[in-house]
């Protein structure tokens, strides 16, 4: 028989005790987490960071270009509107309307080119949303592999903690070599209870993440709907163009037709280059003495106080119908020349059904009625002018030789009241009515003052 084992004192079974009460501390301290786990979740997390910063600058650059097409768009609607006013407006001006339908097709080009942008942009955003997903998905199966990994370890240091710990210490005659093996025990607890914080703040980031990338895609995808409806709206625009340029060009026919007709019909009177220089001299010589009555007339006028020195309001078309030549430079051998063109028209032509009503641009008083004294014979116009103030007077010619009742040479007239009917007497090439603006004794264009 050996020699008998002293009894353990107090002082060891009271540490002992002690130890004992400590090992639920110890549960989590055997084992060893590898540092890839934290590697991995930490470097899942900084690439979501970086990929959601950069889906705030993708978002706000497609908020300013949402702006810039916004913008665009608004411009193509005015552009749109304005075709279609000049387009409906009273005897429209073609060659504006031409304008005018260019600026609404470059406004439409520009349209189409910022939405192509944003298509590609909003793809690019959804490249990168998926990229963060990935991230986002990748971080969590992380995350759910440390904590069961730091389940298996308190699992492990559970058992450990019952058998090998208490057997140590049951069997050990030295309480120093005990405390070194609680020591040891108790820093690996210390790193599992680090885990643990760690997994909490790395789920909290994550789920914040998650939540910026679901509000993330929630905008991609307001986005998406607003690019979509542009694109619609892109499509109705063009359906509204392609309609205003299908008017245009059944305008600009039918003036080209009128004009080719009017071309023939002088052909035919005038057949030789000289006929023609001397028609012209003939009619210059007239219009200058005509010119010289005219003034004397309308400062009778001034003086006696039948009309204004100024006037300050706007005029109403005499004669609704198609204008079949514009004021200015003409390719018509029957204007006379001007300033740098060889041809020039100083009024407008506008043709209607025969017989149409002629009114009044603006209040005024008659100073002329009858056949053109400026015109040579046998074919002179029948004209009516008007004098709106001191310097204005306005002419209206071709008319059928007739007079409404009580209309004559200082008859005061209204806006609006009937002063003749279109016809087609003078130098005419079809039923028209040439509407001339006489400012300062020159004339110009009547698009001025409507």
């Amino acid at each position: 028989m050996g020699p008998r084992r002293r009894p353990r004192g107090p002082g060891v079974r009271r540490s002992l005790a002690g130890v004992l009460l400590a090992l639920p501390v110890l549960f989590s301290g055997i084992g060893g987490t590898p540092a890839t786990f934290a590697d991995d979740i930490r470097g899942d997390i900084a690439n979501a960071r970086r990929q959601q910063q950069e889906l705030q600058e993708q978002i706000r650059e497609q908020n300013q270009a949402i702006s810039e097409l916004r913008a665009a768009e608004a411009a193509l609607q005015d552009a749109l509107a304005k075709t279609g006013e000049k387009l409906d407006a009273v005897n429209a001006d073609l060659t504006a309307v031409r304008a005018q339908m260019d600026q609404a097709e470059a406004a439409l080009r520009k349209v189409e080119e910022r939405h192509a942008h944003l298509v590609a942009e909003l793809e690019h955003l959804d490249w990168t949303l998926g990229l963060l997903e990935d991230e986002l998905v990748s971080a969590e199966k992380d995350l759910a592999g440390r904590r069961r990994l730091l389940a298996q370890r308190l699992e492990e240091a559970y058992r450990t903690g019952r058998t090998s710990l208490l057997e140590q210490m049951m069997a050990s005659d030295s309480l120093s070599d005990v405390l070194a093996n609680v020591g040891s025990h108790l820093r690996f607890g210390t790193q599992d209870a680090q885990l643990a914080s760690q997994i909490e703040r790395d789920q909290k980031q994550v789920d914040v993440l998650r939540k910026q990338t679901g509000a993330t895609r929630y905008k991609t995808d307001q986005m998406r709907v607003e690019v979509h409806r542009k694109s619609l709206d892109i499509q109705a625009q063009q359906i509204r163009l392609d309609e205003a340029k299908k008017r245009l060009e059944v305008l600009e026919a039918e003036t080209k037709r009128l004009q080719a007709q009017q071309m023939a019909t002088y052909e035919e009177t005038l057949e030789t280059r000289e006929q023609q220089e001397k028609v012209l001299l003939e009619q210059r010589s007239a219009q200058l003495k005509l010119k010289g009555h005219l003034a004397w007339l309308v400062k009778e006028l001034e003086r006696r106080g039948n009309i204004p020195s100024v006037y300050n309001g706007t005029f109403e078309w005499p004669m609704v119908g198609r204008v079949s030549q514009e004021y200015g430079c003409t390719g018509f051998p029957w204007e006379p020349p001007q300033g740098s063109c060889k041809h020039f028209h100083k009024g407008i032509d506008v043709v209607s059904p025969w017989g149409t009503p002629i009114t009044a641009a603006a209040d005024g008083v008659v100073i002329f009625v009858g056949y053109n004294p400026a015109d040579p014979p046998p074919k002179k116009a029948w004209i009516v002018l008007v004098a709106h103030s001191a310097n204005l007077v306005t002419w209206y010619a071709h008319m059928q030789p007739r007079t409404p009742p009580g209309l004559r040479e200082g008859t005061a007239v209204r806006k609006g009241d009937v002063i003749g009917w279109e016809g087609s007497t003078g130098r005419s090439t079809g039923p028209h009515l040439h509407w001339g603006v006489q400012l300062d004794s020159r004339f110009v264009n009547p698009r001025l003052f409507t």
